[in-house]
């Protein structure tokens, strides 16, 4: 039977993910894709190894029941998101970072050039004219942190593809946010 070469606990047919060496088991994969966020295909088993030794156990409670693109993760049981830190966004390759929703203050979504959100989604509705130069969620925790998802760092016309579906994320992550705090704040 095939053992793990990360941790040489065996793994079976269907509980074995490949990379450029070899195969890891779940548990490892887990750890080494940063919590299913990444793809491990290209990375060596060094890669690997060093990947599953940083930081310890990512979060082991938490149980992902939806997904918003590549921007955020849900899970409804345990009352917690978690932010992805899309590296095309980003800029750079970040572990994703963990919330629950209790901490949360307050989610809106932060556009520039600034302009109320009923104005901007009728630019987009109309495919006006004009450029956006960027678009982020910003979430403010009760302990006076702030995160931001970033959507678009970089000026796009107002009526492109790009930014509609950026926009469509924008809404659809404010959106679900603000629907796990106000199920947080019934169930206190």
């Amino acid at each position: 039977m095939k053992t793990c070469d990360i941790c040489h606990e065996p793994i079976g047919m269907f509980n074995k993910f490949r990379y450029t060496d070899g195969y890891i088991c779940k548990k490892c994969y887990k750890k080494a894709s940063r919590n299913y966020t990444e793809t491990i295909a290209a990375k060596t088993l060094d890669e690997l190894k060093e990947l599953c030794s940083q930081k310890g156990e990512v979060e082991e409670d938490f149980e992902v029941t939806g997904r918003i693109g590549n921007y955020l993760l849900v899970d409804e049981r345990n009352q917690k998101i978690c932010i992805l830190n899309n590296r095309m966004t980003a800029g750079q390759v970040s572990d994703p970072e963990f919330y629950d929703v209790g901490e949360i203050e307050e989610c809106r979504l932060v556009c520039q050039p600034v302009m109320k959100l009923e104005e901007l989604e009728e630019k987009v509705k109309r495919r006006a004219e004009g450029n956006m130069n960027t678009l982020k969620v910003s979430v403010r925790l009760k302990n006076g942190k702030k995160k931001e998802i970033v959507l678009i760092s970089k000026p796009v016309r107002i009526k492109s593809y790009a930014f509609r579906q950026s926009f469509h994320f924008a809404n659809r992550i404010a959106d679900e946010i603000h629907r796990l705090m106000d199920e947080c704040a019934k169930m206190e």
